[in-house]
């Protein structure tokens, strides 16, 4: 039987619950970052930055299985461009660690505004306005307190901390609207 874009969609939204699990992953990676500032010097938490965001799929993916969502929706030919959606992340590394070696002071805003960006793609795979203002609050976040405030490694992880978990909560009021 041949499926639907809207029935291949709705496969994705109700097995993966539209990813919020790598969502809620990031904010926890992020609200890390931020009190990382508090404890290390600079020069560590630059590093930290750099590696610690190969932290968010796997704590994601064990968030999934705790919760009984499934993140690999195979067979559905959306789950495949989600993924191809979400690997360019691992091109912008060289970009991160360009910007650590020559610009470390906008480490947060480079990877803010890359991590935020990559999301927008979900708005339509999910059907979710949520992502919009994800991919917005953490691109204007790291635009504006990456770009133009002091204490950016303390600010910015802070507010896309924030944003992720409200589209946590966003996603989880739409899910519970679909169901209705």
């Amino acid at each position: 039987m041949n499926k639907t874009l809207v029935h291949l969609q709705h496969e994705m939204i109700v097995e993966a619950k539209k990813g919020f699990p790598i969502l809620l992953a990031g904010a926890f990676v992020f609200l890390l970052f931020t009190l990382m500032s508090f404890v290390f010097p600079i020069e560590v938490v630059r590093l930290i930055w750099i590696f610690g965001l190969g932290a968010i799929f796997p704590i994601g993916f064990f968030i999934s299985k705790i919760l009984g969502v499934n993140l690999n929706v195979t067979g559905n030919p959306l789950g495949a461009l989600g993924g191809i959606v979400a690997a360019p992340q691992a091109f912008y590394i060289p970009v991160f660690i360009l910007v650590y070696m020559k610009i470390p002071d906008y480490l947060p805003f480079t990877i803010g505004l890359l991590a935020g960006s990559h999301f927008l793609p979900y708005l339509w795979i999910y059907k979710s306005k949520a992502y919009l203002f994800i991919t917005l609050g953490a691109c204007f976040s790291a635009l504006i307190f990456g770009g133009f405030v002091e204490h950016a490694f303390t600010l910015v992880p802070l507010a896309i901390s924030i944003v992720y978990g409200m589209g946590v909560l966003f996603i989880g009021r739409e899910l519970k609207g679909s169901r209705n």
